[in-house]
């Protein structure tokens, strides 16, 4: 085991003080904490970049499954509906994480230095979710900016410049020319992402694909293809998707009613909602709610 890892996670600890996603006081970082494994369940993956020094995290994108042992790291540039759980946990040995907002441009900055020194070909990146080992210089800068937490005056300074540094060991990694495709203005997988920000950014609007199409300089065909590549679903289905975890997560931690959530993210139809929201959850929009707030359960992924 690396000192870095190590360090990591005595760092991780000090601001978990319980399970969950715990904010800093560095804007965008946040520090998680999992004690006990977890059953698959649906969740809503944000757009991040997340070191996990201990545990095991298993990701479901449809029938595609990533899994990988500590440490590792989790990015996707883009919003997903996902089947999620930790496993092999305990209070003893729970999962620990360092997760990063995504800063898509801090990404297309670094990409952009490292496409003047080696410009890569790779075209299409296919599922825009990225998870590998964690490597030692990766791990010890994870650990400066772990260090920064208790320093945020010092962190206003020199936090940008460690996730630089950060970036800059991701996109030089295995899976950096992929990454580097999503960001890079113009190609195929960043007209893909464009699109999936305007869903993500509009939920409560019906999904108009000739209009995402022609956005992104496809026909319909093609840019079902590459959409259906990149999320694993049709943009329907991640529409849909999305829709229903925002409406969970709104009766969840805001007491929405089901009614007021359903319109929030865009239905006009309770029963319709009502009759979604169970075929994806297993359960009624209220029990649903109900069940998730007794057990304090986290609606969103970590």
């Amino acid at each position: 085991m690396s000192p870095g890892r190590d360090e990591l996670k005595t760092l991780i600890s000090r601001w978990c003080p319980g399970d969950g996603v715990h904010a800093s006081p560095v804007p965008g970082i946040s520090c998680i904490k999992v004690s006990h494994s977890q059953q698959r369940a649906k969740r809503h993956w944000r757009a991040s970049f997340c070191i996990v020094v201990q545990g095991t995290k298993e990701i479901l994108l449809e029938r595609q499954v990533f899994r990988e042992r500590e440490p590792h790291y989790i990015v996707s540039p883009i919003d997903l509906p996902v089947t999620s759980r930790v496993m092999g946990v305990s209070p003893a040995q729970p999962l620990l994480g360092l997760k990063m907002d995504f800063d898509a441009a801090l990404l297309r900055e670094v990409a952009a230095q490292l496409d003047r020194a080696r410009p890569e070909g790779l075209e299409n990146p296919g599922r825009a979710i990225f998870i590998g080992k964690a490597s030692d210089r990766m791990l010890d800068a994870a650990v400066r900016l772990g260090e920064l937490l208790a320093t945020p005056d010092d962190a206003a300074v020199l936090a940008p410049l460690v996730r630089k540094e950060l970036t800059f060991h991701l996109l030089k990694g295995p899976d950096g020319p992929a990454i580097r495709q999503i960001v890079r203005a113009g190609s195929l997988a960043h007209r893909i992402a464009e699109a999936v920000y305007h869903l993500q950014a509009s939920l409560d609007e019906d999904v108009d694909i000739a209009a995402l199409a022609r956005a992104a300089g496809m026909s319909r065909a093609a840019f079902f293809k590459r959409f259906k590549e990149a999320t694993a679903m049709s943009p329907l289905q991640y529409q849909k998707r999305l829709r229903l975890l925002e409406a969970r997560r709104l009766m969840v931690e805001e007491g929405a009613g089901a009614e007021v959530s359903a319109f929030r993210v865009g239905y006009t139809s309770a029963s319709q909602f009502s009759r979604e929201y169970s075929r994806m959850f297993g359960n009624s929009p209220l029990r649903d709610a109900r069940a998730l707030q007794q057990k304090a359960a986290v609606v969103q992924d970590m």
